[in-house]
């Protein structure tokens, strides 16, 4: 159900500007902001160091047509009577993904960037897909086949070592393996096998398998993608903020933050539509898989 709108506005602080507005400072526990626009939600994440160690808080909703004004809503909700001042950086989910939701979302993690003078961290949607399926299975590492749908017959598809959190107030770390790339739905790549990988990474040799994102159970993926992953990939999920957040904290803390000039969506592909003979055909590629998969 969509939540209902607020009336919520973010409250910028604007501050001087040191020498290098990209660079945070080597242990700043300030909070931080991310944003994630890159599929069919749009959701907002606060991130900071806690008793306990790392502390989220989030909110989301399906992405809309005013998915823009909704975004700056729900970070006003989210930050409450606390400024933009009191963030450190902001992380955005840099994609591949739905074309307008990543320029949404940059545009937003700009504006409020050269505003407020805040570093920008941008994060990959399929590499925070895997770290969240990581934390929902949990464990302390595994490999990880990140497919997200892409529409016209094709996927976003990335591989990536994933290791969670060592102690309290750490974020988790992604080593990309297959750097995120389109990929049709009838087989997996053979670069992805796990033969070849152990080949390739012999420290993960015998690293369990699983899966993310919304591929898996929202596009008729051939068997072989299936064959692949140790677990149930209907439990698989895209990105969401909290996930961007947990691995943007990381990679702020190591110095990747930008300067918001800096920042840009990563489309990995560039045509966005199908001609009506390419749609014919992807529709019946579509009906002759779906036929395959049936039970006999």
């Amino acid at each position: 159900m969509e939540r209902a709108a607020f009336s919520s506005r973010v409250q910028i602080v604007p501050r001087e500007r040191p020498a290098d507005p990209a660079s945070a400072p080597p242990l700043d526990t300030r909070p931080l902001l991310a944003l994630v626009t890159s599929g069919s939600w749009s959701s907002v994440a606060l991130l900071g160091s806690g008793a306990r160690g790392l502390e989220c808080e989030s909110l989301a909703e399906p992405a809309g047509a005013d998915q823009s004004k909704r975004l700056l809503a729900m970070i006003g909700e989210l930050l409450g009577a606390r400024s933009l001042a009191t963030v450190g950086a902001i992380a955005f989910d840099e994609g591949p993904g739905a074309f307008t939701g990543l320029r949404i979302g940059c545009a937003v993690a700009q504006g409020l960037g050269f505003v407020a003078n805040l570093p920008l961290v941008a994060v990959g949607s399929l590499e925070a897909a895997a770290w969240r399926s990581l934390r929902q299975a949990g464990g302390d590492a595994a490999v990880v086949l990140a497919v997200n749908d892409a529409r016209m017959g094709e996927s976003y598809v990335s591989l990536c070592a994933v290791r969670a959190p060592e102690r309290p107030g750490e974020g988790p770390s992604v080593r990309t393996l297959v750097a995120p790339r389109v990929e049709g739905l009838r087989a997996p790549p053979s670069d992805m096998s796990r033969a070849i990988i152990e080949e390739q990474y012999p420290d993960l040799t015998g690293q369990r398998w699983l899966t993310a994102g919304d591929a898996w159970h929202r596009v008729a993926l051939g068997e072989g993608w299936f064959l692949l992953a140790d677990v149930d990939s209907q439990a698989a999920a895209p990105a969401d903020a909290r996930s961007v957040a947990e691995l943007g904290w990381t990679l702020w803390h190591a110095g990747r933050g930008i300067d918001a000039g800096q920042a840009a969506p990563r489309y990995v592909r560039n045509k966005i539509a199908l001609d009506v003979g390419e749609q014919q055909r992807l529709r019946e590629v579509r009906l002759a898989m779906l036929a395959n998969r049936e039970p006999s």
